[in-house]
């Protein structure tokens, strides 16, 4: 049996497959050449817009197992749900991004494997859990979406000082991302051209020599984009996230109402052992709660349906959370982490992102689901 694999699903050690029996085959990111080798019971670890070629080009006879990976992190349940009602019946699907909705989780690996990839962006440093903390809380913003403007907004307008807390709001403009635009204006029309949140485009374009983040500005305003792998920039933030109590976080997505993904900044909250609160679509914590994550809006006042609302409801309760803590004096907000139901909710999910990072369970999990496939394609 051959494992073919794009080796672009962050530092998974495919070689280790050898010790399994397995033949390895590298997939060129520019060839389909490896789909004349394909047989019986092999297995594919590729990305996954490359699945409309193997549809296309491979014998529909062949028995495969295949995973499917993407490099930016989410894929929407449509484009999911298409891959699994057009798929041969003789291959099994099994999507590995980073999502928490349940549209394909018949087909999904774990949340525990689905997370790995977001280990680089983690150095030994943030796995240093400091026996005291000295800020109340963090707020990290780093790239533009719709519900970062409009916070930003809120708070310049009810004159909220963020204060002991920890923060950027890097709303810029990043040259040639968003196909050539380059104003606040711009990117709220091309986002929402009927601007449901309201945003006050003239009022924030005031500020925005305020934003602020941790990259050279120009850089970024060019599009030299610090990624993951260069960890000084990283590691400053899991500095502050150790030395923090709280994570207030306005989550990554397309800036639409089913982008229903994971990404290292909720992640970070978990490894740094924070309290936290995410802002993203209708209903995400529901969705976390049921993948077994544990969650605090309790320390916020919230009820547990808190964010299954529409989109401008939930941004004013994020808000009013975040004026709750920055409000509260540090000591109180010691007291309240170091409360021993909190402190146990805490832990499970510090466990639960250890499990995630081990690449020995990932290892495992797939190991399991090819030996499956061997006699149980449907």
């Amino acid at each position: 049996m051959t494992l073919f694999y794009n080796n672009g699903y962050g530092e998974l050690n495919i070689n280790s497959f050898t010790e399994l029996g397995y033949d390895l085959y590298l997939i060129d990111n520019e060839s389909y050449e490896f789909i004349n080798e394909l047989k019986d019971n092999d297995v594919l670890f590729i990305r996954l817009d490359d699945i409309d070629k193997i549809n296309q080009l491979v014998n529909t006879n062949l028995k495969l197992t295949i995973f499917l990976f993407i490099s930016h992190e989410y894929c929407n349940e449509h484009r999911r749900i298409a891959i699994i009602k057009h798929k041969n019946p003789n291959h099994r699907i099994w999507f590995l991004t980073s999502h928490i909705d349940f549209y394909s989780k018949d087909n999904d690996v774990s949340l525990e494997a689905r997370m790995f990839p977001f280990k680089e962006a983690f150095s030994d440093k943030a796995y240093n859990n400091p026996p005291h903390r000295t800020t109340k809380y963090n707020f990290f913003n780093r790239s533009i979406n719709l519900r970062r403007l409009k916070i930003f907004e809120i708070l310049k307008k009810k004159n909220i000082e963020l204060l002991d807390c920890y923060f950027t709001f890097g709303n810029i403009i990043k040259h040639n991302t968003f196909g050539g635009i380059n104003t606040i204006a711009e990117f709220v029309e091309f986002r929402d051209n009927k601007n449901k949140l309201e945003i006050d485009v003239e009022f924030i374009s005031k500020y925005k020599d305020e934003f602020k983040l941790y990259e050279n500005r120009q850089d970024v305003e060019l599009g030299v984009i610090q990624s993951s792998h260069s960890n000084d920039m990283y590691d400053t933030i899991n500095e502050q996230s150790l030395d923090s109590f709280v994570s207030m976080i306005i989550e990554s997505s397309g800036d639409n109402g089913d982008d229903y993904r994971l990404t290292e900044k909720t992640l970070r909250a978990w490894l740094c052992k924070n309290i936290f609160l995410t802002l993203q679509c209708k209903g995400f914590t529901k969705l976390l709660k049921q993948n077994g994550i544990e969650t605090f809006e309790d320390v916020f006042g919230l009820d547990e349906n808190w964010d299954d609302c529409e989109e401008l409801e939930r941004i004013n309760k994020f808000i009013s959370a975040l004026e709750y803590i920055n409000g509260l004096s540090i000591a109180k907000v010691a007291r309240i982490y170091n409360r021993q139901g909190i402190r146990d909710r805490i832990e499970k999910n510090y466990n639960f992102i250890n499990c995630s990072f081990d690449i020995k369970n990932i290892l495992i999990e797939i190991e399991n689901k090819i030996s499956y496939g061997k006699d149980n394609v449907h």
